[in-house]
């Protein structure tokens, strides 16, 4: 745990790991309402995972502009007003009265995650270079804290008051509050000052093999997210009130992988460290699969245990593969990351809605281990 006193003893480490804890807690928020929406709009699992697939889409319409806007405003600037945007957009899954208008929020919401995510783990991977620090799995280990909160003490708090909109107004405004008051630690951090080297033809081939195992783990990681309460609900029959804890324990074991998880890939290194992650995660999901709920709910721990360094690992692979800048390896697996953090729940709705949610389950673990499989092939 001593990447988490780090951010604790600086706080120009604390602010821009805080936003990983402000992106989850808006995103976890909309993942124990998912229920609500669809019972308020009336549709099946067929047509959620039909309108998450705009938020997929909405990402990846803004990936051309995220890079861009990256080097004009810098990665500070567009980090904070990602997020605020971010938060905002989360409004309109709420007031959407219709399938279709939903469908367009979602596309928004989408293009706000992009503009936001793309920048904040450029941001960290920049500090991680001035610094001569290790930070990034400690940095994504806030993500998950936010995940913890936002879906025990948020489905909580939801299943009380029973007021989404005033739910997500006070966390809307905490949260935008403190960055305000954070945001003089980044928001003047630009890459250019740190990554002014040029190089020859871009190394797409390495890349591309470290992307395609983010893809599939975070197509994995997403659909658990937006899919772990109805699982419960639907396939393990639990009650209304523990349908958080699924996400939660998955949440809780990325906490304390990725507060480990900068120690143990210096020992270890980063191809083996994604080997033993990616079998772990396999582990859990076989307990998940029995439809036991103490087993299930373990398997979710053990799940998100396993997955807690993989996506920090492909970012470090990314930054020190020869022939690129740093900046363009992490945006290249920020977007690839991004977009199958928000593709994994429309495929599993579309199974869903064809099969059951169980049967989408196995083929996430499939995917999964086809992951295990790549990484087992790699130096």
């Amino acid at each position: 745990m001593l990447s988490f006193r780090v951010f604790f003893q600086n706080r120009k480490y604390f602010a821009p790991a805080f936003l990983y804890s402000c992106f989850s807690l808006i995103f976890s928020t909309w993942v124990i309402y998912i229920p609500f929406v669809a019972d308020k709009l009336n549709i099946t699992e067929g047509k959620i995972g039909g309108a998450l697939f705009f938020t997929a889409l909405g990402s990846l319409s803004m990936l051309p502009v995220s890079n861009r806007l990256v080097d004009k405003l810098g990665v500070g600037r567009q980090a904070f007003f990602g997020f605020v945007g971010y938060a905002i957009a989360i409004y309109g899954m709420f007031l959407a009265p219709t399938y279709p208008l939903l469908c367009v929020a979602l596309y928004i919401f989408g293009t706000m995650s992009s503009l936001f995510v793309i920048a904040l783990n450029s941001l960290t991977a920049t500090i991680e270079k001035k610094a001569g620090i290790n930070i990034m799995s400690g940095s994504h280990g806030f993500w998950s804290i936010g995940g913890i909160i936002g879906a025990s003490a948020g489905s909580f708090i939801a299943g009380i008051i029973r007021m989404p909109f005033l739910h997500i107004t006070v966390l809307v405004v905490i949260l935008i509050s403190i960055q305000l008051w954070l945001r003089k630690e980044y928001f003047h951090i630009r890459t250019q000052h740190f990554e002014k080297e040029k190089h020859g033809k871009f190394p797409i081939k390495p890349l591309l093999a470290i992307a395609s195992i983010s893809l599939i783990i975070m197509v994995a990681e997403g659909a658990i997210a937006d899919w772990s309460a109805l699982y419960l609900k639907k396939v393990v029959m639990m009650k209304g009130q523990f349908l958080g804890l699924g996400y939660a324990l998955f949440s809780v074991g990325m906490a304390l992988g990725r507060f480990t998880g900068d120690a143990l890939s210096s020992r270890l290194g980063s191809w083996k460290m994604l080997r033993i992650s990616i079998g772990t995660a396999l582990a859990g999901f076989t307990l998940v699969l029995l439809i036991i709920p103490f087993s299930t709910l373990l398997g979710f721990f053990i799940i998100g245990l396993g997955f807690s360094t993989v996506v920090p690992e492909v970012y470090r692979l990314a930054s020190r593969i020869k022939g690129i800048r740093t900046a363009d390896g992490v945006s290249f697996i920020s977007a690839t990351a991004n977009v199958g953090f928000l593709t994994g729940p429309v495929v599993l709705g579309f199974i869903a809605e064809l099969r059951t949610l169980h049967v989408s389950f196995m083929v996430l673990m499939a995917f999964v281990a086809t992951a295990f499989v790549m990484a087992l092939f790699r130096k």
